[in-house]
């Protein structure tokens, strides 16, 4: 499924996104990423953990899958 964020497209493969198991999405409004995110994980009910993290000097928020 496809999420927006700043006008770019990110496909994320919910389907393939097992517990345990992370990733990371570069951004400016981590706020804002954080909360679509948990929308979208919400819908599939997923529960994830979210953290602003910085990955090779990009900022973003990294997303694991906790159940």
């Amino acid at each position: 499924a496809m999420i927006e964020l700043h006008g770019i497209h990110f496909d994320i493969q919910w389907d393939k996104f097992e517990p345990h198991s992370s990733f990371f999405i570069p951004c400016l409004d981590v706020k804002e990423a954080k909360r679509i995110i948990k929308l979208e994980a919400a819908k599939r009910k997923y529960k994830v953990r979210t953290k602003i993290t910085t990955v090779d000097k990009v900022r973003g928020v990294r997303v694991w899958r906790v159940q």
